[in-house]
């Protein structure tokens, strides 16, 4: 510990530089900055169930858990603690007994009086998050820490021995650590975990409700949608889709990052195709090929009405995007050779039928007009897509009644 806190105070202004350089270039608030560096200390009215996600994905999948456990526990109030400006937009501020706070950076002096003054019944964190000083406090204080949904990131993996021998004793002041599958378990053993601190539940983000086509239809033609794309992917999709010889069907375009328009743009023949960017305002015509949709918080709209989705994030080295959402509305969905952060869902729904994968994106044309000439075949992924997910639903109560032991 006395390593690991030496390298945080060299690194510290690089640190706070970071977190400055969200705070005004992202425009996270001046709230975000003071958060992260400890300077606005979050209290608790009464005690709490602390529950940590570091980015959206995770903080989805917290208030899954919140949302079981609340029901039962009347006597607690809730605290999310993100790290990011993007996944604190997904907790919802008018939810029952629930704050939200963001964590501060892992400084000693900072996460002790963090702790001292949310005081936790417990601190439960979802999927990968390892904070030695967090951990250490908690334990000191005799605060149990769970990880939900354990799993390791392929960087973290591959960490010099340095970082490995920071992970192997934080693992030790976990509680318990709960594994999404037997590879991941397998992982963290790996990583200097005692095998009888872990166990195997399942995978909580296949716990995912089945959606309804509510939303509104905000695109007014047949459209196929590339969700998540990242960078070089929406040229390499365009590209493929250009060849298909269907004018009727239009190519929606969601970038993860909507400020990255101008890189998309420069990256395209903008003379031999015709766009429109919602951004901009622009009407889709008869003639619009590709639309760009570089906005927040429309992903669900375009999903529940697309004819099938291509997910983004897997035909570059990204590791892929989670793709459980466009399962969630019974939609056919796409994907890359990149998927590795995805491993055991990807894995799951290829064997159940459920899920295409494509070697690279030479391939996509192919698939393009295979799916676009057969609903049946569509409509066949789609729905295996949702019985995967509807056999999977209970899998966020064994996950709850496992918190409840501790409480």
């Amino acid at each position: 510990m006395i390593k690991y806190n030496l390298v945080l105070y060299i690194l510290s202004p690089f640190i706070i530089s970071k977190i400055l350089f969200s705070t005004f270039i992202r425009k996270a608030g001046i709230n975000y900055f003071f958060h992260r560096i400890g300077l606005t200390i979050f209290k608790t009215k009464k005690t709490s169930i602390w529950l940590h996600a570091s980015s959206i994905g995770e903080t989805k999948i917290a208030l899954k858990v919140y949302e079981s456990l609340m029901k039962e526990n009347q006597d607690y109030e809730f605290l999310i603690t993100t790290t990011t400006p993007s996944a604190s937009k997904v907790v919802d501020g008018s939810l029952e007994r629930l704050n939200h706070c963001y964590l501060p950076f892992d400084f000693f002096f900072t996460m002790k009086r963090f702790i001292k003054s949310i005081n936790p019944k417990i601190c439960i964190i979802m999927e990968t998050e390892i904070w030695p000083n967090l951990l250490r406090r908690c334990k000191e204080n005799d605060i149990p820490t769970l990880i939900l949904n354990a799993r390791l990131s392929k960087k973290t993996l591959s960490s010099n021995d340095f970082i490995k021998n920071i992970y192997k004793k934080s693992l030790d002041d976990l509680t318990h650590i709960y594994c999404k599958s037997e590879r991941e378990k397998d992982n963290f053993i790996s990583l200097g975990a005692r095998e009888n601190k872990t166990t195997v539940i399942g995978n909580l983000k296949l716990s995912e409700p089945i959606k309804q086509h509510t939303e509104e239809n905000i695109i007014n033609r047949k459209y196929v949608l590339a969700a998540s794309t990242h960078s070089d992917e929406e040229r390499q999709i365009i590209s493929e889709w250009l060849k298909v010889n269907d004018k009727r069907i239009l190519l929606v375009v969601v970038p993860r990052h909507p400020e990255r328009l101008g890189d998309i743009l420069s990256n395209l023949p903008l003379s031999m195709i015709n766009i429109a960017i919602r951004s901009k305002g622009d009407k889709i015509r008869n003639s619009t090929q590709v639309y760009i949709a570089d906005t927040h918080g429309e992903l669900n709209h375009l999903m529940a009405h697309c004819e099938f989705v291509i997910m983004g994030g897997s035909l570059v080295d990204h590791g892929g995007q989670n793709f459980l959402e466009a399962a969630s509305y019974g939609k056919s969905i796409i994907v890359g050779p990149f998927m590795y952060n995805f491993i055991d869902e990807t894995e799951e729904f290829l064997k159940n039928n459920s899920m295409i994968m494509v070697k690279n994106s030479k391939s996509l044309k192919h698939v393009f007009e295979r799916l676009l000439k057969s609903k049946q075949r569509r409509e066949l992924f789609g729905n295996n897509a949702k019985k995967l997910l509807q056999s999977k639903i209970n899998i966020v109560c064994k996950y709850r009644d496992v918190v409840k032991n501790y409480l």
